[in-house]
């Protein structure tokens, strides 16, 4: 569907009747309260195996502990849990660990290993589908048997994009889009082309910035009515003033990383997000920690360490799931309502989708959960002010 070539004046009343239209769909971009399952009903007497370099050091040490973190304490809230799993180091031969883990009788189900160079190394001499595997990374192949849940930022790009899509949806020819991204940078590229692929309607415009030269974009983006960020925390204040700040007047979403950056968070006011549930909705996320018995580390509720322990939780449960599929192949599975964000995976074991949660950076930096509506009221009233200061100078 072209989006692209609606002009101002003519649209004003057609995006007022968007925000209308879309009061049906208030809850899309914000995640329902946890439907994480009761228990994660491993087989009984199922063994399990996590491999994780835990003999590493340094920024992977404190990675590895964040997961192994939200893995434990998935186990110790699951009432039907069948034991704690055994763990084998991937620091030095994850394939020689993952050979050693493979060997036992009954087979374990496997859950790891994390870095994408070990993914790929046991991907390469897999031949059988047994054991059931979880790798947390994504290979350069499929194996029969074995899911690949990864935690990759271009699904933040991919959930803005449906987002806008679905606002559009509503109304065709309603919305236009424009994406800033960085220049001369492969991850701003890789996000850019995630987002344009993973959108209907080709950009009114894609606008690569240069570093500390950002200056103002407001000209660049002005036939829009989203605007699609993609800065880095450091960046990410001085880029949202570029698009006009707090007042911008039509809507800028960004990717995570935007909410990472706590010390410039007052400066970026009226900002959406996307992210994962465990980071976005605070209420989700206390609710899920009084239900257990243990307390998360405090970095284990913000930033990246968060969304690890996230994916530790999420983990523990894709694991119950991938085990009780052992000896069926790979069949699509799916964990709706995860605290990474709405998981689902195809036959081969791919990731199909991970579908993230829509935030807002309020009044004074505080963040909280957002819902699609918001989007398309902004939007109506940045196009209804538009087209009376076009008409006007007409």
């Amino acid at each position: 569907m072209s989006m692209q070539l609606l002009r101002r004046p003519a649209r004003a009343l057609t995006v007022s009747a968007l925000a209308l239209a879309i009061s049906g769909c208030a809850n899309l971009g914000v995640q329902d309260e946890p439907e994480l399952p009761t228990t994660a009903a491993y087989p009984k007497g199922q063994a399990i195996v996590l491999l994780l370099p835990t003999g590493a050091e340094g920024p992977l040490s404190t990675a590895v502990d964040a997961i192994q973190a939200g893995y434990a304490a998935a186990l110790a809230r699951d009432p039907g849990d069948r034991g704690k799993p055994s763990t084998e180091d991937t620091s030095r031969d994850a394939l020689a660990a993952y050979e050693t883990a493979a060997a036992a009788s009954p087979p374990p189900v496997i859950i790891g290993p994390l870095l994408k160079k070990n993914v790929n190394a046991i991907a390469a001499s897999r031949s059988e589908p047994q054991p059931a595997m979880l790798a947390l990374n994504e290979a350069n192949q499929s194996r029969e048997g074995m899911y690949q849940f990864a935690l990759a930022p271009e699904d933040e790009a991919k959930t803005a994009a449906q987002i806008i899509n679905n606002l559009a949806e509503t109304q065709s020819g309603a919305l236009s889009t424009a994406i800033v991204y960085p220049r001369n940078d492969p991850w701003g590229e890789r996000m850019r082309t995630a987002f344009v692929s993973a959108l209907d309607a080709t950009p009114v415009a894609e606008v690569a910035y240069a570093g500390n030269r950002i200056g103002a974009l407001t000209d660049e983006v002005a036939e829009a009515d989203i605007v699609f960020m993609v800065a880095r925390p450091d960046d990410a204040a001085r880029v949202y003033a570029g698009l006009g700040g707090s007042g911008a007047g039509m809507p800028v979403i960004a990717t995570s990383h935007a909410a990472d950056n706590k010390a410039d968070a007052a400066d970026m006011a009226g900002l959406f997000y996307v992210d994962v549930p465990w980071l976005v909705d605070k209420d989700m996320a206390r609710e899920y920690i009084a239900r257990g018995p243990n307390k998360p580390d405090a970095d284990h509720t913000k930033g990246e360490l968060g969304r690890l322990y996230a994916m530790g939780i999420d983990a523990y449960y894709l694991g119950g799931l991938v085990a009780n599929a052992n000896g069926a192949g790979s069949m699509p599975l799916a964990l709706p309502a995860g605290m990474t964000g709405d998981l689902s995976f195809t036959t081969t074991g791919r990731l199909r989708s991970r579908r993230l949660s829509l935030g807002r950076i309020g009044e004074g930096g505080v963040p909280g959960p957002a819902a699609a509506q918001e989007i398309a009221a902004q939007a109506a009233v940045s196009g209804a002010a538009q087209a009376s200061a076009e008409t006007e100078e007409s």
